[in-house]
């Protein structure tokens, strides 16, 4: 046996060691970390790029969630869509229904990960399929949530005031 081979060996006798003792973090943390300290994990933030807006004017949100712990972390949702935004208690600025398959996913996030998303609100509500209407001047609630029926409660959830100013 030269010492090329027995070199090899040994390197592949560890690698095998290394893939025997790597750990599912993620599945880890679930099965260990309670479900409250879990959902404290989880920062869920609203941010419109300003305060006031005049009508019709395109309002920039950014929704961010942020895991504060530096262990990967699933928090169970109900649907695959793992979280929505509304205005004024509206999904996506829409009195629509949206079909939604009604099975539970789950929501997984990286230590210390930061997922941000981006939406535009053109102060329009959708009222049927095809109808869209223009809102009044005023104050809208813009809010995000993880599609979870205890989301508010477990502090899932984060929301913004607007103005729209005539």
């Amino acid at each position: 046996m030269t010492r090329d081979t027995r070199t090899r060996d040994r390197e592949r006798a560890a690698d095998e060691r290394t893939r025997t003792r790597t750990i599912d973090w993620e599945a880890f943390s679930h099965a260990v970390i309670p479900p409250t300290l879990r959902h404290w994990a989880i920062e869920v933030s609203v941010a419109t790029d300003k305060y006031r807006y005049e009508p019709g004017e395109r309002v920039g949100v950014t929704i961010t969630f942020r895991n504060r712990l530096p262990i990967p972390i699933r928090i169970r949702t109900d649907s695959p869509n793992y979280w929505y935004w509304t205005v004024d208690g509206f999904r996506e600025a829409s009195q629509v229904p949206r079909a939604v398959p009604d099975r539970p996913a789950a929501f997984s996030f990286a230590r210390r990960e930061v997922k941000r998303f981006t939406r535009q609100w053109h102060q329009r509500l959708q009222f049927s399929e095809n109808e869209w209407q223009p809102v009044d001047p005023g104050t809208y609630t813009l809010a995000a949530e993880i599609t979870r029926s205890d989301a508010v409660t477990c502090g899932l959830a984060d929301h913004t005031v607007i103005e729209i100013v005539d």
